[in-house]
């Protein structure tokens, strides 16, 4: 069990820095060509927040941990994280 815990959270964490990376290269490419409004994208964002949040959740978490997290109080906290006027 720990050792798939282990290799879920680096495999996660691995995950994560990729998409962190590579949606800094496009947002910063977009804001340098003024291609970008902000409230559109936040917009978007709480959007899919609302209807992708569970499942990219379960995704990301693998069947391991999506037994013993609860994902639906993880995704209602995201949801709410993620409309607060101040979180983007």
């Amino acid at each position: 069990w720990n050792e798939a815990i282990v290799r879920t959270v680096a495999h996660l964490a691995a995950q994560l820095t990729v998409a962190q990376l590579r949606l800094r290269a496009l947002a910063t490419d977009l804001a340098e060509r003024d291609a970008v409004i902000p409230e559109r994208v936040n917009t978007r964002l709480r959007v899919l927040a609302e209807t992708e949040a569970g499942a990219v959740l379960r995704e990301n978490l693998g069947e391991a941990l999506s037994d013993v997290i609860d994902i639906e109080t993880l995704e209602r906290d995201l949801i709410a994280y993620l409309a607060a006027p101040d979180a983007n």
